[in-house]
C-alpha cells in the first residue's frame, strides 16, 4: 500500500526551514494497532519509518544480539582471513593493525587487538598503527606498508581504511606481507584491491552475500572477532564486551540503525556500557563524560564520541588506544582528562570557525546551491574541525556545505556534509578529474584538493546541483510524525516512544507538530540558548530551544507560536519533570 506524500505545513519558520506533516495510512495504522496492542502513537511513528506490518513492528521493537546477528562467513573472504590469523597467531608471526583516526578506526583498533590477544596472540607481537591526521593524512600510505616491511610484519590488518589502496595493496604483496582488508567505504561500481590477501566489506556485488549492507568498520571488525572466537569457550562474553566498542564506533559513524543487526549490536552494546567494566579506560571516560546507567545514543553521540575523536582530530588518536590500554584506573582517569582537554580545545576551535563562516555568509547578498569556504589554517581553518563545522552550517542554511583548510603547500584537505536528496560523493565524483582524492557517504565525505582548484571545483558542483534539483528551491525539509496537542503530551507516551531507541539514520527520534500554543514567557540560558514556558496557568510546560537565543526578538511580542518538538523527561535534583527539545518555531 502506496504511503501518501507528507502534507506541507504552512507558515513562516523562524529558521527558514520547510515542515511536512507524514500522513500515515489512518485505517492500517488503526489496525496495527490492535494487531500488536502497542500505543497508537508509537505504531504511527513506526509505520512512518517503513514498518507497516504487526511482524515487523515485534521484530523492530526487541532488538536480539544473538537472534538478528548474522553467520561471520557470508561476508567475502572471512574463512581465508580467520585461517591466515590463527596461522599468524599460532606461528607468532608479526602483525600490524592499521586504521582510521576517527572513532570507528579506534574502537575497530581496540575491537581487532584484543580479540587476537584473547585467541592466544603475543602482545609483542601484536601493534597497532594510526595514522596523524596532519602529517600523513588518512588511509593506508606506501609509507606505513614501508615500515612494515622493515618491523618484520607478515600480516596488515586493517580497518576503516583500506577498500580503495591498489597501490599499497600490490607493494604488500611484493613484499611477501598479507593485507587483510575489514572496510564499508566501497564505492557502488568499484572493485575492492586485486592484491588483498582478504577483504572483509558488506558492500559490492562480487564475492559478498552479507545482507547488512550498512555495518561501520567496527561492525566488520566485531564479525571478524565473531569468526576468530567461533570455537572459543567464552565467545558469547567476549563478544557482550566488544559489543561495548561496536556500539559506540556504529553511532558515531551513523549507521543505518533501522537495519535489524544494527539495532541489536548498538541495543546490546548500550546496555552492556551501563554495567560494570573490567577495562579501566572505559570506565574513566565514562567517569569523565559523565554518562551514567541507562546510556542512550544521546551519551554516544555527544559525550563519549566527541572526547575519542577530539584526540585525532586536534592531536593524535594514539591517546585513544592508549587510555583503552590503561593498566589501571589512576593511569587511566589521567589520559581521559587529557582526552576532555582536547575537546575543550576541538569546541573553542570549531566555534571560532563557525562564527567565522557564518559572518560570511550573512554578507551574501544570495547563497549557492552549494556552499564552499576555504583558507589557510592560520587564518582558522583547521583541519581536525571542518566536518563539524560543515554540520553546523548545513543546520544553518539547509545547504550542502564544504569547509577547507589550506597548508603552507598549498594543498586543501576539506570535509563536507550533505542533505536529503543530494548524494555529496557523486557529486564530487563528477569533479574527480580535479580533486586529488576523495571519498565517504551520501551525506558526508572528505576530499583533497590544489587550493588553487578550489574556485573551479565550487562552479562545478554548483553546476552538478542544478542538473539535480532543476529548478526546485533548496532548502532543508522538517517532517512531524503527528500533530498532538499539549495536553496529549505525558510521562507515559515518552516512555511508550522510548521503546523506539536506538535513534539515528532510518530511525530518526520522532519529532511532533504543536500549532497555536500560549506562549506565557521567555528567558535566554547563558545568552545562547532559549527557555519557553508554554501553555496555560493549570498547566504549564516548559521547551528549551538551544544555540537559538538569535530569535528571541522575533519571539517576545508574540502571544501564540507553533512548533516542532521532542518531548523528553528531565531529571534534575532527583524532580523529574516533562520538557520539550525545541527543534523549530513557526509565528
Amino acid at each position: 500500500m502506496a504511503q501518501t506524500p507528507p502534507q506541507q505545513i504552512s507558515g513562516t519558520s523562524l529558521s527558514g526551514t520547510r515542515w511536512q506533516l507524514a500522513d500515515s495510512e489512518p485505517s492500517l495504522v488503526q489496525q496495527l494497532h490492535h494487531e500488536t496492542n502497542e500505543s497508537l502513537l508509537l505504531v504511527r511513528c513506526l509505520y512512518n519509518r517503513g514498518i507497516k506490518s504487526a511482524d515487523a513492528i515485534r521484530d523492530f521493537l526487541s532488538p536480539s544480539f544473538t537472534q538478528h546477528r548474522h553467520a561471520p562467513n557470508l561476508l567475502r573472504d572471512m574463512p581465508q582471513a580467520v585461517e591466515r590469523i590463527r596461522l599468524a597467531v599460532n606461528q607468532r608471526e608479526r602483525l600490524l593493525i592499521v586504521t582510521d583516526f576517527d572513532v570507528d578506526g579506534t574502537t575497530s583498533s581496540v575491537i581487532l587487538s584484543n580479540t587476537l590477544r584473547l585467541i592466544g596472540g603475543d602482545h609483542e607481537r601484536i601493534s597497532c598503527y594510526v595514522p596523524d591526521r596532519f602529517s600523513e593524512g588518512y588511509g593506508l600510505s606506501a609509507q606505513i606498508v614501508e615500515k612494515a616491511v622493515n618491523e618484520g610484519v607478515s600480516v596488515i590488518l586493517t580497518a576503516d581504511i583500506g577498500i580503495k589502496s591498489h597501490a599499497e595493496a600490490r607493494l604488500a604483496r611484493q613484499h611477501g606481507i598479507d593485507l587483510i582488508i575489514c572496510d564499508h567505504h566501497l564505492p557502488d561500481g568499484e572493485d575492492v584491491p586485486a592484491d588483498a590477501f582478504a577483504v572483509l566489506c558488506p558492500k559490492g556485488s562480487s564475492g559478498t552475500n552479507y545482507p547488512n549492507k550498512d555495518l561501520a568498520a567496527c561492525g566488520v571488525a566485531l564479525k571478524l572477532a565473531d569468526a576468530l572466537l567461533s570455537d572459543h569457550p567464552k565467545r558469547e562474553p567476549y563478544l557482550a564486551s566488544l559489543a561495548k566498542l561496536a556500539a559506540i564506533g556504529s553511532i558515531a559513524d551513523m549507521v543505518d540503525v533501522s537495519n535489524a543487526e544494527n539495532r541489536a549490536i548498538i541495543k546490546f552494546g548500550l546496555t552492556a556500557l551501563g554495567q560494570p567494566s573490567n577495562n579501566p579506560g572505559l570506565r574513566a571516560l565514562l567517569q569523565i563524560a559523565q554518562v551514567n546507567d541507562p546510556v542512550t545514543t544521546y551519551d554516544v553521540g555527544f559525550k563519549l564520541g566527541p572526547r575519542i575523536n577530539a584526540a585525532g582530530r586536534i592531536a593524535h588518536a594514539n591517546t585513544v588506544l592508549s587510555l583503552f590500554a590503561a593498566r589501571n584506573d589512576a593511569e587511566a582517569l589521567a589520559i581521559a582528562h587529557d582526552l576532555d582537554k582536547l575537546n575543550t580545545e576541538r569546541q573553542q576551535i570549531q566555534q571560532n570557525l563557525v562564527n567565522k563562516i557564518i559572518a560570511e555568509v550573512e554578507e551574501k547578498p544570495s547563497l549557492d546551491r552549494v556552499l564552499v569556504f576555504s583558507g589557510h589554517e592560520a587564518e582558522g581553518y583547521h583541519r581536525g574541525v571542518v566536518g563539524i563545522v560543515c554540520s553546523k552550517l548545513v543546520e544553518r542554511t539547509g545547504r550542502p556545505t564544504l569547509a577547507c583548510a589550506i597548508n603552507e603547500e598549498g594543498v586543501a584537505h576539506g570535509s563536507a556534509r550533505s542533505i536529503r536528496g543530494f548524494h555529496i560523493v557523486e557529486a564530487m565524483q563528477a569533479s574527480s578529474d580535479i580533486l586529488v582524492k576523495f571519498g565517504g557517504h551520501p551525506m558526508a565525505a572528505g576530499f583533497t584538493i590544489r587550493a588553487d582548484r578550489i574556485e573551479e571545483f565550487r562552479y562545478r558542483l554548483n553546476q552538478y546541483a542544478a542538473e539535480v534539483f532543476q529548478g526546485q528551491e533548496m532548502a532543508r525539509t522538517l517532517v512531524a510524525d503527528a500533530e498532538l496537542r499539549l495536553d496529549d503530551l505525558t510521562p507515559q507516551m515518552i516512555h511508550s516512544l522510548a521503546r523506539m531507541e536506538p535513534h539515528g539514520i532510518g530511525n530518526p527520534s520522532p519529532v511532533f507538530l504543536l500549532r497555536n500554543v500560549p506562549l506565557r514567557s521567555i528567558t535566554v540560558l547563558k545568552e545562547k540558548h532559549l527557555k519557553l514556558f508554554l501553555g496555560s496557568y493549570k498547566k504549564t510546560v516548559e521547551a528549551v530551544w538551544w544555540q537559538a537565543a538569535q530569535f528571541q526578538s522575533q519571539l517576545t511580542h508574540a502571544d501564540e507560536i507553533s512548533l516542532l518538538c521532542r518531548p523528553e523527561l528531565n531529571e534534575w535534583k532527583g524532580r523529574t519533570t516533562l520538557q520539550l527539545k525545541v527543534v523549530d518555531i513557526a509565528l
